[in-house]
C-alpha cells in the first residue's frame, strides 16, 4: 500500500469517527447533556441542585461561617427550608457578629449514597460545618428480590445511571465509549431480565421482601465516607440521628393515616418506603449506624431521635415535619450548635 493510499484510509477513517462523534453528541444532547462537556450531565441530569445550590449568595463578600446541609427531604428547599432558618436564628443568635451562609443540596428521596457523592463532588468547596440528617430513604431500597440486591445500590436504575456515568472519564474527548456502554447495558438487561427499582416509591411486588434490612451495611459505608471526607478537609460534621413518629394504630399507606398527624400541606403514605414494620426496623439501624460513625470520628453528634417528642403536632407523617415541627428541629440544632461551640 502507497502512502498515498494510506494517507486516504486514515482521512476517511478520521472523518467516520468524528461524524460518529458528531452525531452522539447531538443525540445526547436531545437527552439533556451538554454538547461540549457531556461529564455535566452529573449535574443537569443528576444533582442538579449542586449547580446552583440554595442558600448560596454569590457575590458576597466579608469571611462567612459556611454551612452544608446534606440529607432528604425533611431538611430540603421547599420543606422545612432549614437553611433559611438556621441562617435567620443563627444570625439573631449571635447578634450580627457573624456572618452566616448556609447551603442546603438535600433533596427528596436522596440516599446516604446520593449525600456521600454530593459531598465528594463539592471538592471545590469548603465549609466550617457540615450537618447531615437522613435515615429513611435508604430502607426504601430494600424491596427487591434477595438475589437482585446489589451493596452498590446499582439495583436501583437512578444509580445504575450516575455508575455508567462516572466511569467514563473520557466522555468530554469523546462519547462514543459511553453510548456504546449504555447501549451494551440495554442490551443485556433485556436479554437477562434485569430488576431495578426506580428512583421512587416501592413495587407492591417487592414489599414484602423488605423485611431483610441489607442497607445497614451500606448505610454505613456511606456515612463513614461522609465522615472521612469531612475528616480529611477538615471540617467539622454534625450527625442527626432520625426523628420519626410512628402511632400505636398500624399504618395503612391510605388517607385515613393523616388523623394521626397534623394537617399540613403533603403528607408522604409510609408506602412510599415500603411496609410499616420494615421501615421502622430499618430506621432504627440507622440509627445505630449514626450513633458508631459519630464515635470513631469523633463526630458531632445530635440525637435528635430522643430529644423530638413523639407528638403528632410535629409531624405531617412518619418523617416529614410540620411548622411547630421545623421550630422544634430547628432550635434544637441551633441549641446543639451553641452549647457545644460548633462554630
Amino acid at each position: 500500500m502507497n502512502l498515498r493510499k494510506l494517507s486516504f484510509y486514515l482521512i476517511f477513517v478520521l472523518i467516520l469517527l468524528s461524524t460518529g462523534e458528531l452525531f452522539s453528541r447531538a443525540f445526547l444532547c436531545f437527552c439533556g447533556y451538554s454538547f461540549l462537556k457531556p461529564s455535566e450531565y452529573i449535574f443537569d441530569g443528576f444533582y442538579k441542585n449542586l449547580k446552583q445550590p440554595a442558600g448560596r449568595e454569590v457575590g458576597r463578600e466579608g469571611n462567612k461561617t459556611r454551612i452544608l446541609i446534606l440529607g432528604g427531604s425533611v431538611v430540603s428547599p421547599g420543606y422545612s427550608d432549614l437553611h433559611i432558618r438556621l441562617d435567620t436564628i443563627l444570625s439573631k443568635k449571635y447578634g450580627g457578629a457573624r456572618d452566616f451562609e448556609v447551603i442546603n443540596v438535600a433533596a427528596p428521596a436522596h440516599t446516604s449514597l446520593d449525600n456521600l457523592l454530593k459531598y465528594s463532588l463539592l471538592k471545590g468547596d469548603r465549609f466550617d460545618l457540615v450537618i447531615y440528617y437522613e435515615g429513611i430513604n435508604d430502607t426504601r431500597v430494600n424491596n427487591i428480590p434477595p438475589g437482585d440486591f446489589k451493596d452498590d445500590y446499582s439495583h436501583v436504575k437512578w444509580y445504575a445511571d450516575i455508575y455508567r456515568l462516572l466511569r467514563h472519564p473520557e466522555i468530554d474527548i469523546t462519547v462514543i465509549p459511553y453510548l456504546l456502554d449504555m447501549a451494551c447495558n440495554a442490551i443485556w438487561d433485556r436479554l437477562s431480565g434485569e430488576i431495578y427499582l426506580e428512583p421512587i416509591g416501592v413495587d407492591p411486588r417487592f414489599a414484602k421482601f423488605g423485611n431483610q434490612l441489607r442497607t445497614k451495611a451500606c448505610y454505613h459505608k456511606n456515612v463513614e465516607g461522609i465522615a472521612a471526607i469531612a475528616k480529611a478537609r477538615g471540617e467539622k460534621l454534625l450527625l442527626v440521628s432520625y426523628a420519626s413518629y410512628f402511632p400505636t394504630d398500624s399504618l395503612t399507606g391510605n388517607k385515613s393515616d393523616n388523623r394521626h398527624y397534623a394537617k399540613c400541606m403533603f403528607a408522604t403514605p409510609i408506602t412510599m418506603w415500603g411496609k410499616p414494620s420494615n421501615v421502622k426496623a430499618g430506621i432504627a439501624q440507622h440509627n445505630e449506624v449514626i450513633r458508631e460513625v459519630a464515635t470513631k470520628y469523633g463526630a458531632a453528634f445530635l440525637d435528635l431521635e430522643k430529644r423530638m417528642p413523639s407528638d403528632p403536632d410535629l409531624f405531617c407523617d412518619v418523617c416529614h415535619i410540620s411548622e411547630s415541627g421545623a421550630q422544634r428541629f430547628v432550635d434544637e440544632i441551633v441549641q446543639f450548635i451553641i452549647r457545644h461551640k460548633i462554630v
